[in-house]
């Protein structure tokens, strides 16, 4: 399994601080040997996604049986998405 960003979000990803993206890409390693690590949302626009934070970033990613896929990444004063 891998770890896979949509378009929209590869280019946030690049514009977050080094420490963000360091501490993200430590746990999505962990999310393709652990996929249901985080639990699913169940409200709110992002409902059926599963969420990590690293402060202050949310990340919203998808799991399916050959791919984790991040498909946003929003700032966490925006947690009721």
């Amino acid at each position: 399994m891998k770890a896979l960003f949509s378009t929209g979000a590869a280019e946030v990803f690049e514009t977050l601080p080094d420490r963000v993206r360091a501490r993200a890409l430590e746990l999505l390693d962990l999310i393709v040997v652990f996929p249901e690590m985080y639990a699913v949302r169940s409200h709110g626009m992002m409902a059926g996604y599963h969420s990590f934070t690293v402060y202050p970033y949310l990340f919203f990613y998808s799991v399916s049986s050959q791919e984790i896929r991040v498909a946003a990444i929003i700032p966490g004063r925006m947690a009721q998405a």
